[in-house]
């Protein structure tokens, strides 16, 4: 890679293609029979400038020289998303992949030529999709993604030694949110004073008693959620600089002359790669459940501080409705910053 910058990349083939960068497998595409139109599968990462080891295969099990069946094997690079092929019919041979112009796609060296360029630091990329909502009673969930650390291999000429460059990492979470387990003020909100006497105390009492009862919102869980999620990232960040992941990692090294090839030299560091992806993700964890989440801790004083515009709409319908009962205080919001309050090391 030439800068630094989110690249896109895309695969279409017929029958099987793989396309693997710096050892991961990123691209896994068959093509849908009967062997002629093709599917496409992209990838997308955050990646630094350098070299990365490229490996392309391409398996087309219909083939033979009088079968009239043609192997297509397609791979682009871009800076911006790949798009479907435009087809020309049936065929596989007339299509363009974007609109956009393309970079210059590889640039291929020879390994020897692939020396070790000074480290620079590299920043955790985030991969989290939206969250998944359901209509169940029971707890919302936050699953913590297993970090995955992407590595290079590059040759110290002077040491005689193949070391590892850290390209990129990822980590990320999961995050379910279940909303059958009270009614949603917002979505449904009191028809009756007595109805809106109740949600406006069960709602003034989440923060209190650290938890949802009988009412409140969707948006409120997702706040409460959120908070755990910012916990994760942050704990992350603490943690990649604490245990200085990258600076032991680009410590790693074999001898060129017992790995004189790189995939061979990567392949040898990989379990070292593993072992510090699993430190990283247990130390961040031990400290993660650290941090309070009872009554009155920061992710519930972040879903009360939500949850009270739900309040401030159902004092508005009483005072509408000409419900004089409806109690008009709202709770203030606890304390929800820092999010990762205790030191680093916290045991």
């Amino acid at each position: 890679m030439e800068e630094d910058g989110l690249y896109y990349f895309g695969l279409e083939a017929d029958d099987k293609g793989f396309l693997k960068i710096a050892g991961e497998e990123v691209c896994v595409k068959d093509g849908i029979p009967p062997h002629g139109r093709l599917e496409l599968d992209t990838w997308s990462k955050n990646l630094k400038a350098g070299y990365y080891k490229v490996q392309l295969l391409c398996i087309n099990e219909e083939y033979s020289p009088t079968s009239g069946n043609a192997i297509a094997f397609n791979v682009t690079m871009d800076k911006k998303p790949i798009k479907e092929g435009n087809y020309s019919g049936d065929s596989t041979m007339k299509r363009t992949f974007t609109a956009s112009s393309k970079m210059k796609l590889w640039t291929i060296v020879k390994e020897a030529t692939i020396t070790c360029e000074e480290s620079k630091e590299v920043e955790i990329g985030f991969d989290e999709k939206a969250p998944t909502i359901s209509n169940e009673a029971r707890d919302c969930i936050i699953t913590p993604i297993m970090p995955r650390v992407f590595v290079t291999p590059c040759k110290d000429e002077v040491a005689d030694v193949c070391r590892l460059r850290v390209a990129h990492v990822s980590c990320g979470t999961e995050v379910l949110i279940r909303t059958g387990g009270y009614q949603d003020a917002l979505a449904n909100p009191p028809t009756t004073e007595v109805e809106a006497i109740i949600a406006v105390e069960c709602m003034n009492r989440e923060q209190a008693r650290g938890g949802a009862l009988g009412w409140s919102t969707r948006e409120a869980s997702m706040a409460h959620e959120e908070h755990h999620r910012q916990r994760w990232r942050e704990a992350y960040q603490l943690y990649w600089k604490h245990l200085k992941v990258q600076e032991e990692l680009e410590k790693e090294n074999v001898s060129c002359k017992e790995y004189p090839d790189m995939d061979q030299a990567l392949e040898a560091m990989k379990k070292t790669v593993a072992d510090w992806e699993k430190k990283f993700f247990n130390t961040t964890s031990e400290y993660v459940r650290k941090l309070p989440d009872d009554a009155n801790s920061r992710p519930y004083c972040a879903a009360q501080k939500v949850l009270n515009e739900a309040t401030g709409s159902i004092i508005a319908l009483a005072d509408a409705n000409g419900w004089s009962r409806v109690p008009r205080n709202v709770t203030v919001p606890g304390v929800t910053e820092p999010v990762c309050f205790l030191p680093p090391g916290q045991r």
